[in-house]
């Protein structure tokens, strides 16, 4: 029996899950993430090969029983030179059939179990990935996130400091949020916040993704403006995916929309604007059936014209335990 390899190479992390060919686990690993755009494409290969030749070894397998090994990668698409590079070094790094993509489509993959509809990933960047009934994909969002990566928790970041700084000159009543930026962050006086993103935040797009935090803590808390923010990147999100189904021809459809990422984390805040605007378009707002990991096993048996059926059965089955994840 051969194994398949799935792999989510993500900004904050890089996750890997080997499972055999009928998608029983057989061993999980985590390392860091991987960003081309931060770290090049040799380190980001690095990061990536040296996983997975961890996790083959802590599963007692050899490289040569690997049937498929499916690579969902952070910006991959976006830069063709990363790109190129990739596809040559992954391809040639195990004598196995061998799948690149953007992480989004194996979170659309496992979201929605290779059926057609539309994914949605929001966590420290924002992209949404859609998949028609001929096998056609389309994607909105993520651009970059000097100009794009709406809804995000980065752009949710940004927000935050910008609503801050809107409280902090009396445009906008202060709220709970600007106490709770003063407390959580020390500023002595509110123009400190210049200081504090010049030299703590700027090109930091993680720790700035991380000041929605404070954001979530003012909506618990009953702020407006919080809650507000949180309306907008639903409505943001919701405008990703208008845009895929337009180039999908998926908008007069009764189109399944799916979620993953650490935004949705937050709950009513974000799933409950968002589901609201999906309605209103026509869409059904719907759970992901597995996580990105798995939908990358699924990736793996279908280009390996494998029968999917008893995998998800599995692969469920293995998701709902835990133990051995």
């Amino acid at each position: 029996m051969g194994y398949y390899l799935s792999v989510d190479g993500g900004g904050s992390k890089t996750a890997y899950l080997l499972t055999d060919q009928t998608g029983r686990i057989c061993g999980s690993h985590t390392a860091q993430g991987c960003t081309y755009s931060v770290m090049g494409r040799q380190k980001v290969f690095e990061i990536l090969s040296e996983g997975a030749q961890v996790i083959i070894q802590k599963s007692g397998i050899c490289p040569e029983e690997l049937a498929y090994a499916v690579w969902g990668i952070s910006c991959f698409g976006e830069y063709e030179e990363m790109d190129r590079y990739l596809s040559e070094k992954l391809s040639r790094l195990f004598p196995c059939g061998t799948y690149i993509c953007n992480d989004v489509e194996i979170g659309l993959a496992g979201s929605l179990l290779l059926n057609f509809g539309i994914h949605v990933v929001a966590g420290t960047g924002a992209i949404v990935m859609g998949r028609d009934l001929k096998g056609r994909t389309a994607r909105a969002n993520g651009w970059h996130e000097d100009f794009s990566d709406e809804g995000s928790g980065y752009w949710l970041g940004l927000r935050t400091l910008s609503l801050f700084a809107r409280q902090a000159d009396l445009r906008e009543e202060r709220s709970f949020l600007y106490e709770q930026m003063k407390e959580r962050y020390s500023l002595r006086s509110d123009m400190d916040i210049v200081s504090f993103y010049q030299e703590r935040l700027r090109g930091k797009r993680k720790d700035i993704a991380a000041l929605q935090e404070v954001l979530l803590k003012a909506a618990r808390a009953g702020d407006e403006s919080a809650a507000r923010l949180y309306d907008a990147a639903a409505w943001e999100l919701a405008q990703s995916v208008i845009g895929v189904a337009r180039q999908l021809d998926l908008v007069r459809e009764k189109t399944k929309v799916s979620y993953y990422g650490g935004i949705f984390r937050c709950g009513k805040w974000i799933l409950d604007p968002f589901s609201n605007y999906l309605a209103r378009m026509g869409f059904v707002l719907k759970p992901p059936s597995l996580p990105p990991l798995g939908g990358g096993i699924l990736l793996a048996a279908e280009k390996s014209g494998q029968e999917t059926t008893q995998i998800i059965e599995n692969l469920r089955r293995e998701y709902a335990d835990g133990s051995r994840l």
